[in-house]
Order: structure tokens, then C-alpha cells, then sequence
């Protein structure tokens, strides 16, 4: 059972990573610029004045989404070097997660396979919104499903730490679903104007986009924590030894 003081000591001693603090004062300067380009593109969109398509939080391929590929995939691969040393599920099946979340961010699956489902759904008149749209969900739906239950299972089975960070981790893939799911459902449901349709699909790019590096930045803290706690255990051990000879 994790209790609020786990969490607190926990994010005490994230806080307290350099490792956290130094990929943070990389990344939150260039994702700035990348969100002022995002906020001019959709402004040229909304006003007519057309701007390249990768200035586009959202298009596949633009400067943003090259930068949320390899956040995912490097938290995918500090996650699965921790759990290479203590066996601990939790980071396994976050790891795990950060990979589908990139394979579907670089080959654009969900979209593929709401489509392909979306042609054999029914029209639903009394639904303001397209049925590859409501697939799309059903996608998303079903792999967090699939990973709510890996989390459960992997969270009985871990210690208070890694359990804390294992939660902490689900939090930001929550919030993260949040923005990518349901603030897009919004914007697809129904008839929006160019400036809210331009306005939602901001508040879904950035607060999507704003929780990934959030997620990537606790990978790191994480990965820091343990890797220093573990060559504290090694250093003791010659001293332990040598008390107890």
C-alpha cells in the first residue's frame, strides 16, 4: 500500500537528481520554441496564412514529434535497464508501454487500424462524430486497458519504491490520455469552428506533449536514484564484509 508519505520521500529524492534537473533545462528551452511554433502555425491557420506543416505540433513528422519519439523511446529503454537489475515489473511494463507509444507515434497504428474498423462500424446518426474516430478511441481503450491490468498485477508484486515510481510514472501516461484521447474525442465531436477547432487541437498537442517530457524527466530522476542507490550498496558491501570477518 503506497501512502502519501511514500510518495512524498519519493519525490523528494527525484527533485533532488541533477540528472532530472539538467535533461529539464535541455529539453524545457527547445520545446518552448516548438510550442511558439505550433502557436503560429495554428495561428496562420486560423487567420489563412499558410505555414509549414511541421511546425504542426500534430503532423506526423514535424520537429515535435521527432522530439516525443525519442523522449518515449529513451524512457522505454532507462525503464528496461532498471528492470534488468532488479527484476522489479513495474518499470518492465511501463518500458513496455513507452514502446508501443512510440511505434504508434512514428507508424501512426492507432489511426491505421481505426480506420480499418471505422468501415465496418455502423453510422450512428445521433453520434456527431465519425466512426473511424470512435475505433480510434476503442484502440486506445483496449492497450490501456491492457496495461492497467500489467500495472496492477506489477504494483502487488513491487516494493514501496518502485511501486511510488511505477504510479508516478501511470500519472503522467493519465494525463497524457487525458489530452490525447478524450480532448480529441472533443475536437472530433461535432461541428467546430476554425477557431475553436484550432484552439482544441492546441490544448491536446500541448498537453500531451507537456506530459511526455514530464514522463521522460521522471524516467530519468528514476533511473539516476537507482543507479546511485545501487553503487552505494556496492560500496558498503567490502565494508560490511570485512566488520562481519
Amino acid at each position: 500500500m503506497i501512502r502519501p508519505a511514500d510518495i512524498r520521500d519519493t519525490c523528494s529524492q527525484l527533485l533532488h537528481s541533477r540528472a532530472l534537473r539538467l535533461v529539464l533545462m535541455c529539453i524545457i528551452p527547445y520545446a518552448c520554441v516548438l510550442v511558439g511554433l505550433d502557436v503560429a502555425a495554428h495561428y496562420g491557420d486560423a487567420t489563412g496564412a499558410a505555414l509549414p506543416v511541421q511546425f504542426f505540433m500534430s503532423q506526423d513528422g514535424s520537429f515535435a514529434e521527432f522530439l516525443e519519439y525519442a523522449l518515449t523511446a529513451a524512457s522505454a529503454v532507462l525503464l528496461f535497464v532498471l528492470w534488468l537489475r532488479n527484476r522489479a515489473l513495474v518499470y518492465l511494463t511501463s518500458a513496455i508501454l513507452f514502446v508501443w507509444l512510440t511505434i504508434d507515434n512514428w507508424g501512426e497504428v492507432h489511426e491505421q487500424v481505426g480506420y480499418a474498423l471505422g468501415a465496418m462500424l455502423p453510422v450512428i446518426a445521433a453520434l456527431p462524430v465519425e466512426p473511424h474516430h470512435l475505433a480510434e478511441t476503442l484502440v486506445f481503450a483496449l492497450v490501456g486497458l491492457l496495461w492497467a491490468a500489467g500495472m496492477v498485477v506489477a504494483l502487488r508484486q513491487a516494493d514501496k519504491r518502485a511501486a511510488t515510481h511505477g504510479a508516478l510514472i501511470a500519472a503522467c501516461i493519465a494525463g497524457a490520455a487525458v489530452f490525447g484521447i478524450a480532448v480529441d474525442l472533443v475536437t472530433s465531436w461535432g461541428q467546430h469552428g476554425v477557431g475553436v477547432l484550432n484552439l482544441l487541437a492546441f490544448i491536446e498537442d500541448e498537453g500531451e506533449f507537456a506530459m511526455i517530457i514530464l514522463a521522460f524527466a521522471l524516467c530519468v530522476g528514476i533511473y539516476d536514484v537507482e543507479t546511485r542507490r545501487l553503487k552505494d550498496q556496492i560500496a558498503r558491501q567490502p565494508a560490511v564484509q570485512f566488520l562481519r570477518a
